[in-house]
């Protein structure tokens, strides 16, 4: 999946008590976590809890990789944050950034692999927080898989549908000449004395061989199509197709 940050928002830090804030967020349906300068989550909402399927201990006071499940948190020698794998993380970049230049960020979208889950496609918002007189970032998570997968699904139909078309088109169009190489080469084994119908078929078998040809070529150089009408169904009109060059067939 292709990571990417679209856009800044505004916005100005501004103080927190720990219990304040855990009030208003335990009543948000997003996963939301606030993360210190080092990293470690130092309150999380209920929100939190479920999506990572943990408790209290197992994520308050650890680092995001850790408490997260990430995949690549023991494959790291020293912790969340220094393995190869942290440094193209969005997540850990995302909060950072905000952290750095205490700038709000949203609309971010990244995958992760968590142990025991798998891959989660996430939608991530931060912004620069002063919980308690110490400057910290919130986090939201949004779990987006399912919609992804969707996404994904959508396409892939797409996709297969083109396929289904394209091999009805193929079916349609070498239907045709190959009824008459086939009922052409039976009259020829029947009678192959007659020498004046044999080369007469044989310049029609010629004829539709060179026509199977040529549909095999449209086929391999398509670039735009159309579907028509065929049998309750839509088959790719391949003699309307546009080629690589630009030409209609």
């Amino acid at each position: 999946m292709n990571n990417h940050i679209t856009g800044e928002i505004p916005d100005e830090s501004k103080i927190y008590t720990k219990e304040g804030l855990l009030e208003v967020v335990n009543a948000l349906p997003l996963a939301i976590t606030v993360i210190d300068k080092n990293i470690k989550i130092v309150l999380a909402n209920k929100s939190t809890y479920l999506l990572m399927n943990k408790n209290e201990a197992q994520l308050i006071g650890r680092v995001g990789g850790e408490a997260f499940g990430c995949i690549h948190h023991d494959d790291a020698p020293g912790g969340c944050g220094f393995g190869q794998a942290c440094l193209k993380c969005t997540l850990r970049r995302t909060v950072q950034r905000t952290m750095e230049q205490k700038k709000a960020l949203g609309l971010v979208e990244t995958s992760m692999i968590f142990k025991g889950r798998g891959e989660k496609y996430l939608r991530i918002y931060t912004s620069p927080m002063s919980l308690e007189g110490n400057d910290v970032v919130m986090l939201s998570i949004e779990d987006i898989t399912e919609a992804k997968k969707h996404a994904q699904a959508a396409v892939e139909e797409g996709k297969l549908s083109v396929v289904f078309q394209t091999a009805g088109a193929v079916c349609h169009e070498m239907n045709q000449p190959l009824m008459v190489i086939m009922g052409l080469s039976e009259l020829l084994l029947k009678d192959i004395s007659d020498k004046k119908n044999l080369a007469a078929n044989l310049k029609i078998i010629k004829k539709q061989a060179e026509k199977l040809g040529g549909i095999t070529r449209k086929l391999m150089t398509i670039k735009k199509y159309k579907t028509k009408e065929y049998i309750n169904t839509e088959i790719i009109d391949i003699d309307g197709a546009q080629n690589s060059n630009g030409l209609e067939e």
